[in-house]
């Protein structure tokens, strides 16, 4: 943990933001706490001490028709068969209630015996059928000596309706259940582990102000966020993945152990680098082919699937082992004893879980961090001196990394954007967009941010994108209609391709005019792999252009430009210059390499910029 003093620190600035939310609300004037200052705040909360545990996620949706008047998530039971219409495998027991006193019990003497330490349940919300089952697994487990918390489903709504149902859910579960023996805890904190849908439906932005009010009415409380991100990392107090079956889909053994060797330890590294707590994830398996089409599958292999993850996750060393899952049996992702496999999994689980436990070798914070090297933030410092950067709405890990650089950074609005006393030259010599393919076009009156953003130009700012999706403002959040204006505020982006010509070799090559970036370098070969290059017969005639890493095949031939400067010579945005960078720039490059020089070059061409 950090010292009383960083504690007491942040302290004071949740009881100080969550002060002013409730004054702007009293107001009727919701104001969100800023992220940046949140982030600053969140990184004095530091966890690496955790104890270890080995928890499984647990599904408490399943009802029989004569408690419940119809099936409940089986969709029938043909025992004879060994069948359900909706699961891939069929559990020893048959199709159960989940509501079952006797049947937790099972389950929690066959966890316990196998080494878990507890379960992760799904929750879908106040009052819901799982809701009811949480508080029986609750009570079944306090007297199994167990450990028990939720995985938090879904935060419906958009807004400040979306922020206010996700400061009820989140104060129900931790004023009714938090302090119950069971609950999983963190020094003496309720953990609360958040899937991945309520991480893709909850904007960035809006969780400071989630935290900030839940935690002033009930008090602190841990969120472990579902996804590997340096935002992720950040904002939260531990990360993990619920399911990776996508990348263990078609692997050999062998594949699998060196695939998961490296994935565990950057997961390790990043939640470490941020003192939090570490997860990484175990599945035996996974089959959903009964319930989508086509659907995914990845091999259980005799139970070599498990075993491998189960050694490499040993051997990666994290805070948490999790298993996905106990009883998804949707999915084909279950470890409960089934028709198909009997008791094979909890067998397997039983010989490594308890290593896992056993171990007690310290975990320190990872080494080598990523992040600017201090030369690269003296550099940094240097030239920007005196200068703030603007950051345009909807910022993600690359924004972080300026803030880390010790750079002075402000979050704008759409609003800010759009008032030419905010947004000028004078206050912000440089903006940076890093948001994905959506923005505003409307800051105060509709259809004012495009030309604000021309004006800034014109005045002679410097627009710096490096979009988290394929295509800059290229849909139109009020509409979601496709409404490209990237042409207009001087980014010489184009459509390309979704997939790469299949049979050619792919090269970045730099010109030499960024530092430290290798001259040659691979084009990528798994991930998004869209490709929006910047171009020069996107610019106005009279602009110039400047080609700074191109993409070139085997034979030479270019696709356009990956990185491109455009000095603006000719009205409307005369004076004004931009950079484009292409969205996966920094994991071809590296984050620190490639985001250190490009604001090198940007800084450098300032005006006024020290030598």
């Amino acid at each position: 943990m950090a010292d009383m003093k960083a504690l007491g620190r942040y302290v004071l600035l949740v009881a100080g933001l969550s002060a002013y939310v409730n004054a702007a609300r009293a107001a009727e004037s919701v104001a969100a706490p800023s992220l940046l200052d949140f982030v600053a705040a969140n990184h004095s909360r530091q966890f690496a001490a955790a104890p270890r545990e080995v928890l499984a996620f647990y599904y408490t949706w399943y009802g029989r028709p004569e408690n419940h008047g119809s099936w409940v998530h089986w969709g029938g039971d043909d025992p004879t068969a060994h069948a359900t219409p909706q699961t891939t495998h069929y559990p020893a027991r048959g199709a159960y209630e989940s509501q079952d006193p006797a049947l937790i019990d099972a389950h929690l003497a066959e966890a316990k015996a196998s080494g878990l330490t507890g379960f992760i349940a799904t929750w879908w919300g106040r009052d819901s059928y799982e809701d009811k089952a949480f508080g029986l697994l609750l009570d079944r487990a306090e007297k199994a000596s167990f450990k028990a918390t939720v995985y938090w489903e879904t935060a419906p709504g958009q807004g400040h309706e979306q922020i206010d149902r996700a400061v009820s859910d989140l104060a129900y579960l931790v004023s009714h259940y938090g302090s119950r023996p069971p609950f999983l805890k963190v020094q003496g904190k309720p953990v609360i582990f958040v899937y991945g849908r309520v991480m893709g439906e909850v904007p960035t932005a809006s969780w400071p102000a989630i935290l900030t009010e839940a935690r002033a009415k009930v008090g602190d409380f841990l969120l472990i966020a579902d996804g590997y991100g340096t935002s992720n990392a950040r904002l939260f107090d531990g990360v993990h993945e619920y399911n990776n079956c996508g990348d263990v889909a078609g692997k050999s053994p062998d594949d699998l152990r060196a695939w998961s060797a490296r994935h565990y330890a950057a997961a390790i590294r990043l939640a470490r680098g941020q003192g939090k707590i570490s997860c990484v994830t175990v599945i035996p398996g996974y089959d959903d082919t009964k319930i989508r089409h086509p659907g995914l599958k990845a091999e259980r292999q005799d139970g070599q699937t498990y075993r491998v993850l189960w050694e490499e996750a040993i051997r990666a060393n994290p805070d948490w082992v999790l298993i996905t899952t106990w009883n998804e049996w949707h999915e084909g992702s279950e470890i409960e004893p089934s028709w198909e496999d009997h008791d094979k999994y909890l067998r397997l689980t039983a010989e490594f879980a308890p290593r896992f436990l056993a171990d007690k070798t310290a975990r320190p914070p990872a080494a080598n961090q990523a992040g600017p090297t201090t030369e690269q933030k003296r550099n940094l410092q240097r030239l920007f001196a005196g200068r703030t950067i603007g950051l345009l709405p909807d910022f993600g890990d690359a924004a972080f990394w300026l803030l880390d650089a010790g750079l002075s950074v402000k979050e704008l609005t759409w609003a800010d954007v759009a008032d030419a006393g905010v947004l000028n030259p004078k206050n912000f010599p440089l903006v940076f967009h890093n948001g994905g393919e959506s923005y505003s076009a409307t800051g105060q009156a509709a259809g004012d941010v495009v030309p604000a953003l021309q004006h800034y130009l014109a005045q002679g700012g410097f627009l710096v994108s490096l979009p988290r999706l394929p295509f800059p403002f290229y849909y139109d959040s009020a509409t979601s209609q496709a409404q490209p204006v990237a042409d207009q505020i001087g980014l010489p982006v184009r459509q390309g391709w979704e997939q790469p010509p299949a049979g050619i070799r792919l090269t970045f090559h730099a010109g030499g005019h960024l530092p430290d970036i290798p001259s040659i370098t691979p084009f990528p070969t798994t991930g998004d792999l869209r490709w929006r290059p910047a171009d020069s017969a996107a610019i106005r005639r009279g602009d110039s252009y400047e080609s700074l890493v191109s993409l070139n095949d085997n034979t030479g031939h270019s696709y356009g430009d990956a990185i491109a400067y455009v000095k603006h010579l000719m009205p409307p945005l005369a004076t004004g210059q931009t950079l484009y960078v292409w969205m996966r720039m920094p994991d071809v490059m590296g984050e620190d390499k490639l985001l250190a020089a490009v604001f090198q070059f940007a800084g450098e061409r300032l005006p006024g910029a020290a030598k």
